[in-house]
């Protein structure tokens, strides 16, 4: 099966909460947050087996790749020299 655009989306729709939830979890800043569920959405829209794959693996696949897109983001933050958010310590 041939999946649109239209489809593609629908699908993502699903899952991009819990992508966002995933990477503010490990980033805890909205903006830093932001970008990284947007790099897994566009990671996923162009991964065909994500499509085909069941609901179930399809989560897993989300969360994968928003810790890993979370991780990136972090070590551009830290090689950039940025302040860690102020947790209240």
């Amino acid at each position: 099966m041939r999946w649109t655009f239209g489809a593609k989306t629908e699908v993502l729709k699903r899952y991009e909460g819990y992508a966002y939830q995933v990477v503010f979890y490990l980033l805890q800043r909205e903006e830093d947050a932001l970008a990284a569920a947007q790099e897994v959405l566009l990671e996923l829209y162009g991964c065909d087996e994500f499509y085909r794959a069941a609901p179930e693996e399809q989560q897993k696949r989300v969360k994968a790749a928003a810790m890993r897109h979370a991780l990136k983001a972090l070590g551009r933050r830290t090689a950039a020299g940025a302040k860690e958010p102020d947790r209240g310590e």
